[in-house]
């Protein structure tokens, strides 16, 4: 007990980091949503369905020519604008937000999910369409 005591701090870190490595890696794997890389967009030819999940000002500043924008804060709620039928992609700004919203789908069943790695500055870098 002295021992918890004396590391607390310590333990609370390290529960953080499991925490989060939970969220952000193992979770995600098991339930199935795969990542996907500006490269592998840009040759991506199925029909799919890409949702930008950052805030309104961050779309209003620029975005993924052909997304949609749904807030994640919104994201759970208006699940039923995204058909089931074809691939799910979503993107933040840093794949933080995107990795949520993946959660959130799979959990709701969609089965074709992807977080779009690196973001919007990442789609921006491969120079693909943007408004």
């Amino acid at each position: 007990m002295v021992w918890v005591q004396d590391n607390l701090v310590l333990i609370i870190a390290l529960a953080i980091v499991a925490w989060v490595l939970y969220a952000r890696v193992v979770r995600p794997k098991m339930l199935g949503i795969k990542k996907m890389t500006a490269e592998e967009y840009a040759g991506f030819d199925q029909a799919h369905t890409l949702v930008d999940v950052r805030s309104r000002g961050e779309w209003n500043n620029g975005h993924p020519a052909n997304a949609i924008h749904i807030a994640l804060s919104e994201f759970e709620q208006s699940l039923h604008r995204i058909p089931k039928n074809k691939p799910l992609i979503l993107i933040c700004a840093s794949g933080m937000r995107s990795s949520m919203a993946a959660t959130i789908a799979a959990k709701a069943g969609y089965q074709d999910v992807y977080n779009f790695v690196g973001g919007f500055a990442s789609w921006c870098a491969a120079q693909l369409p943007r408004k």
